[in-house]
């Protein structure tokens, strides 16, 4: 048997040092998170911090990308005025209905199968974050948790928001 850091038990060990190194390892990708004024920026911070097959993965689209390059276009086509958003004050009232359920943001995280290759709570940890920020989520059908772990898991999403992908 080769021996490697799992196999020597190296990894109990760096564990406890976690908490003190993570921080010092994160610093960078914390600061160019922060320098993001867009989703091109969120894309070119996002392709630095993650491995190159997450990345590659989360970055494309399915099949022979029709749709993502549809999805890209039309939202190209619209421009932003920013000064027609002046005299707003936050906190403003993004509330809407999708699917008939009412959300507090306009948007929610698409399917994504696998989500448990980019972090451990995979999508129940995805869900909850959406919940969190009053969105719905759609499960993926290739999803790595099942319906009813998403389902369980607090805090319970606006009128019950939740999906799956058919």
């Amino acid at each position: 048997m080769a021996l490697t850091p799992h196999s020597l038990g190296l990894h109990h060990l760096l564990k406890r040092f976690t908490p003190m190194v993570r921080p010092l390892l994160d610093a960078a990708s914390h600061r160019r998170l922060a320098a993001c004024v867009n989703i091109s920026d969120l894309r070119d911070a996002a392709k630095l911090r993650a491995h190159k097959m997450v990345f590659d993965y989360l970055d494309a689209g399915a099949d022979d990308e029709i749709t993502m390059r549809r999805n890209k276009d039309a939202f190209s086509s619209l421009e932003l005025h920013y000064r027609l958003l002046a005299g707003l004050k936050p906190p403003l009232d993004m509330s809407t209905r999708i699917m008939g359920r009412n959300v507090t943001v306009p948007f929610f995280p698409a399917p994504t199968a696998g989500s448990k290759m980019f972090h451990a709570d995979g999508e129940v940890g995805v869900a909850r974050a959406a919940a969190a920020h009053g969105a719905m989520y759609c499960l993926s059908t290739m999803g790595t948790s099942s319906p009813a772990e998403v389902s369980s898991q607090p805090p319970e999403p606006p009128g019950g928001a939740n999906s799956l992908q058919e």
